[in-house]
C-alpha cells in the first residue's frame, strides 16, 4: 500500500488499524518543549491533561498525530520532562492503561523516546475502520515532504535566532509584528528581489526547473503568511478524492477546520496546542468534528474557503510586498490588525 506525496508515492512503513465504531479523540502538533520563553506550548498542561481525563472517562481512544514534542526548541528529552513532567506522567499512564497510537510527524526524527519511554503505539498512518485514514500531514506539503531531513536544520537555526534573541519569529506577521520579525520581513523581500533576478537569468539560460523551484519557494512562504501554511490543501484534496478513502485527518499546517469535498468525501485538520490553540477532532458516529478544548469551538471549513477558492493564489512574496509594505518597517495587515482590535475594545 502507498500514499502519495502530491505525484511521489512513499511506502507506508507501520500502519495501526481500529474499528470505526469507537470514540476516538485525535490531536497533533503540541509541540511541547523546554518551559523556556520560546516553548510554543506556553504551559497549558493542566488543559491537555483535562482532555486526557475526559478521554478516560469516556473509555475513548486517544491519537497523536505527530510533532507532540519540539525536539529542535527544546533539544533534549530531559528538558521537556523537566519542563512538563506531569504531563508526560499522564500520557505515559494512559499508555499504559488504554494505549496511545502515535503517528510520527516531520519533528519527530527520534522515535524510540515514543516507543521505548513512553509507550505509545508508534506508526506512520492509522487506519479508523476502512474509510478514514489519519496521517500527520508533511507528506502533502511541497516543500518539506520531499526535503525532511533539510528542512530539520533549516528549523533547528530558526529556533537557535528565537531563543537567542528571545522572541518570536513566526507566519503570519500580522500575529507576531515583533520587531525582529518585521527586520526578517524586510530582509526576505531583498532575498526575493535576489532570487527573482537570479531566476531570470537562469531561465535564459536555460535552466528553467532551477528557476521555477526558486519562484515556488517565494510562493510557498507568501501562501503561508496568507493562511494556507505548508500549502498542503491541494495536494491533499488532490489524493483524497482519487483515492481508497472516504475521510483524510492531518494536522501539521496547524489549521483547524472540517471541509467537505464533492462525493462526501471529507478533509479534517486537527489543529495545534500551540501559542492560544487547544484544538483537537473527535471521530464518532461515524463523522468527525474539530474543536477547541478551550473556548467549545466547532471549526467547519472558514479558514479553508479563501484556499479553495484561490483567492490569493496569483500572489508572491513580491507581491505581498507591493500590497502591504508602508515604509520605515510598518506593514498593512499590522496596522489593520491593530485597527481592528481598537474598534472592538
Amino acid at each position: 500500500m502507498a500514499i502519495f506525496s502530491w505525484a511521489r508515492p512513499t511506502p507506508l512503513a507501520i500502519t495501526r488499524r481500529l474499528p470505526a465504531d469507537e470514540r476516538v479523540y485525535l490531536l497533533s502538533d503540541l509541540h511541547l518543549g523546554d518551559g523556556t520563553p520560546t516553548d510554543s506550548f506556553l504551559g497549558k498542561d493542566r488543559d491537555l491533561i483535562a482532555l486526557i481525563e475526559r478521554v478516560r472517562d469516556e473509555g475513548a481512544r486517544l491519537v497523536i498525530a505527530g510533532d507532540a514534542i519540539d525536539f529542535h526548541q527544546a533539544w533534549a528529552m530531559s528538558r521537556v520532562i523537566r519542563a512538563h513532567g506531569k504531563l508526560m506522567g499522564e500520557l505515559a499512564r494512559f499508555a499504559q492503561d488504554r494505549g496511545i497510537i502515535y503517528i510520527w510527524g516531520n519533528h519527530d526524527y527520534d522515535i524510540s523516546l515514543f516507543r521505548d519511554m513512553l509507550r505509545f503505539e508508534v506508526c506512520s498512518a492509522l487506519e479508523i475502520g476502512t474509510d478514514v485514514l489519519v496521517q500527520h500531514g508533511y507528506e502533502y506539503d511541497p516543500f518539506i515532504g520531499p526535503n525532511l531531513e533539510q528542512t530539520h536544520v533549516a528549523t533547528r537555526a530558526h529556533h537557535l535566532v528565537e531563543r537567542l534573541l528571545r522572541t518570536w519569529m513566526r507566519l503570519p506577521l500580522e500575529h507576531f509584528p515583533t520587531r525582529a520579525n518585521r527586520v526578517a520581513f524586510w530582509l526576505s523581500h531583498k532575498a526575493a528581489l535576489a532570487g527573482s533576478l537570479y531566476a531570470r537569468f537562469l531561465a535564459r539560460t536555460g535552466r528553467r526547473e532551477a528557476a521555477e523551484a526558486i519562484r515556488r519557494t517565494s510562493w510557498y512562504w507568501t501562501q503561508a503568511q496568507l493562511g494556507n501554511p505548508g500549502c498542503l490543501v491541494d495536494g491533499a484534496c488532490a489524493w483524497l478524492r482519487g483515492g481508497p478513502y472516504r475521510t483524510l485527518v492531518i494536522g501539521h499546517s496547524h489549521l483547524p477546520g472540517r471541509v467537505e469535498l464533492e462525493g462526501g468525501r471529507v478533509l479534517a485538520n486537527t489543529g495545534s496546542w500551540t501559542f492560544d490553540n487547544t484544538q483537537y477532532a473527535v471521530w464518532e458516529g461515524g463523522d468527525i468534528q474539530v474543536r477547541d478544548w478551550t473556548t467549545g469551538r466547532v471549526y467547519g471549513d472558514e479558514h479553508y474557503r479563501p484556499i479553495l477558492e484561490g483567492r490569493h493564489e496569483h500572489l508572491d512574496l513580491l507581491g505581498w510586498w507591493r500590497e502591504n509594505y508602508l515604509g520605515r518597517l510598518r506593514y498593512r495587515v499590522i496596522e489593520e490588525r491593530r485597527r481592528d482590535g481598537a474598534a472592538a475594545r
